[in-house]
C-alpha cells in the first residue's frame, strides 16, 4: 500500500512532463517500489522478480503508446499548419493573380487538344499528339470564386488526365468530390455532360459578379444578331473575345470557331445542347445567372451550417463578411465581440434566404457604394431605413431587418446608428476582390 501511496505522488509531481516522459518516470518509480516490497526474504526473491520485470514490461507498453500520441499529435500540428498555408496560398491567388492563372491553379484536368487551338489554356508540354487544353470541373468553378473553401486548388500545373471519351460519359461527376449537395443542381447538371473551359469560366465569372439588374444589357451583348436569342456561334464570338490569350484581349477566328463547336465543354452543351443546335432565350438566360448565384450562396452557406440545419449564427454571418477584409486585427475582434456580445450563442440567427438577400447586395459592389454616395452628399451617413431601400434598389431583393441590426452592429464604429459610406465600403471592395469579381466584367465590352 506504502509503494502505491508513493507511486500515485509521483503521478501528481509528473503532471507536467510530456506523455513519454512521465510514463518512464512512473516506470523507474514501479520498479523501485516493488523492489522495496519484496527485497526482504529469500523466499519472495523470485517472484519479486517476476513482478519487477512485468511491471517493466507494462511501463514500457505504456510508454510506447505514449510516443505514439506524441508523434500523432505532431503530425496533426503539422497537417493543420499546411492546411493554413494552401487556405493562405489559394486566397492569394484568387485575389491578386490574372484569370488565366487563376483558372490554370484551380483547374484539375487536362485533356489532349487534337485540334491543337487554343480554346481552353494550352501547355505545350507533352506535344506529342496535340497540346493539353486545361478543363475545370464545375465544383473547381465554386473553389476558384470562393476564399478560405473546404476545397483546395491543385496548383499551377497539376492537372489529372482525362480523355475526350470520359468527359462526353460524365465519369467525372460520379466522383463524390465534385458533386455538388444542392438540391436540383445546375452545377451537377452542367458538369454531367461535360467540364469547363477557360472561355466558359471567364462568361461566368462575368455573369456572375455583375449585378442583377444589368442582366437584359448583358443578354444583349452576347445577341450579336439582334434575334433575342443567343446562339453558339455568338457565344463562341463573345467569349473568345472575353478570354485573354497571348499577345492581347482575345480574337475570334474561323479555328476559334471550329474549337468551340467541337470542344467538350459542359456549359455549351448544358445551354445549347449535344448537337449545339439549340439557342438561348433571355429567360433562360436570366435563369442561368440565378440558379448559379443561388447555388455558389447555397454553397457557402453549407460551410458555417456543417449539420444543414438552415440556420447559421449571427457570429458566423459577422465572421463570413469580415473574413478576408484589410481590417487590422484588434479592429477586427473589437467588431466580431460586439456582434457575439449582442447575440449570444442560442439567438435567433441567419436563415439560408436572409444569407442570398445579403449576398446578392455584396455581389451588386460598386452599384451600393455609389448609391451611398449620391444619397449621402452631406457626409452625415444613411440609418437603417435608408440603407435598407439602398439595398432593396440595387439587389432587386428586400433584406430582413435582423440582417440590417447585424451590419449595423458590426461596422456603426462610433454607434451613432448610422452607416458612412467608409464604413461599408472596405467590406463591399475587399469581399468583391477575394471572389475575383473585379477581374472581368461585360460591361465595359459595351463601348
Amino acid at each position: 500500500m506504502r509503494g502505491l501511496s508513493k507511486l500515485r505522488a509521483l503521478h501528481q509531481q509528473t503532471g507536467h512532463l510530456a506523455p513519454t516522459q512521465k510514463c518512464l518516470s512512473l516506470s523507474t518509480a514501479a520498479v523501485k517500489t516493488d523492489g522495496q516490497n519484496n527485497g526482504s526474504g529469500g523466499s519472495q526473491e523470485e517472484g519479486g522478480s517476476q513482478r519487477v520485470m512485468q511491471s517493466l514490461a507494462a511501463a514500457a507498453a505504456v510508454a510506447a503508446v505514449a510516443a505514439a500520441l506524441n508523434d500523432r499529435c505532431s503530425v496533426y500540428a503539422k497537417e493543420d499548419h499546411e492546411e493554413q498555408d494552401h487556405v493562405k496560398s489559394d486566397n492569394r491567388v484568387r485575389q491578386f493573380h490574372t484569370p488565366d492563372m487563376v483558372f490554370n491553379y484551380f483547374a484539375s484536368y487536362r485533356k489532349r487538344n487534337t485540334s491543337g487551338g487554343h480554346y481552353g489554356i494550352s501547355s505545350t508540354s507533352g506535344s506529342t499528339g496535340g497540346r493539353w487544353a486545361m478543363m475545370m470541373s464545375p465544383m473547381d468553378l465554386y473553389t476558384a470564386l470562393t476564399p478560405d473553401c473546404s476545397r483546395f486548388g491543385l496548383g499551377a500545373g497539376v492537372h489529372e488526365e482525362i480523355t475526350e471519351e470520359a468527359i462526353n460519359s460524365g465519369s467525372v461527376m460520379k466522383k463524390k468530390k465534385e458533386q455538388s449537395p444542392v438540391k436540383n443542381s445546375v452545377l451537377n447538371k452542367i458538369g454531367a455532360t461535360g467540364l469547363l473551359s477557360y472561355a466558359d469560366f471567364c462568361v461566368l465569372l462575368a455573369l456572375l459578379s455583375t449585378p442583377k439588374r444589368y442582366t437584359d444589357t448583358i443578354f444583349n451583348v452576347l445577341d450579336v444578331d439582334g434575334s433575342q436569342k443567343i446562339g453558339v456561334k455568338e457565344f463562341a464570338y463573345v467569349s473568345s473575345k472575353m478570354a485573354l490569350k497571348s499577345g492581347g484581349f482575345g480574337s475570334y477566328t474561323d479555328q476559334d470557331q471550329k474549337e468551340v463547336l467541337a470542344s467538350s465543354s459542359g456549359l455549351l452543351n448544358y445551354l445549347f445542347g449535344v448537337n449545339r443546335d439549340q439557342e438561348v432565350s433571355k429567360e433562360e438566360f436570366k435563369k442561368l445567372q440565378i440558379d448559379l448565384l443561388n447555388e455558389l450562396i447555397e454553397l457557402q452557406f453549407l460551410e458555417y451550417d456543417k449539420e444543414n440545419t438552415g440556420v447559421i449564427t449571427e457570429l458566423d454571418f459577422a465572421q463570413f463578411l469580415l473574413k478576408n477584409g484589410k481590417i487590422p486585427k484588434k479592429k477586427k475582434a473589437s467588431m466580431i465581440k460586439n456582434v457575439k456580445s449582442q447575440w449570444p450563442s442560442k439567438a435567433k440567427g441567419v436563415t439560408l434566404q436572409e444569407f442570398k438577400d445579403f449576398f446578392a447586395i455584396l455581389a451588386s459592389g460598386g452599384e451600393l457604394e455609389r448609391a451611398l454616395y449620391y444619397l449621402d452628399v452631406e457626409g452625415s451617413g444613411v440609418d437603417q431605413a435608408e440603407f435598407r431601400k439602398i439595398s432593396s434598389w440595387v439587389s432587386g431583393t428586400e433584406i430582413s431587418d435582423h440582417i440590417v441590426d447585424i451590419i449595423f452592429t458590426l461596422l456603426d464604429d462610433d454607434g451613432d446608428r448610422r452607416l458612412q459610406k467608409a464604413e461599408i465600403s472596405q467590406v463591399l471592395i475587399d469581399w468583391r476582390n477575394s471572389r475575383g469579381y473585379d477581374k472581368v466584367n461585360l460591361l465595359p465590352m459595351m463601348a
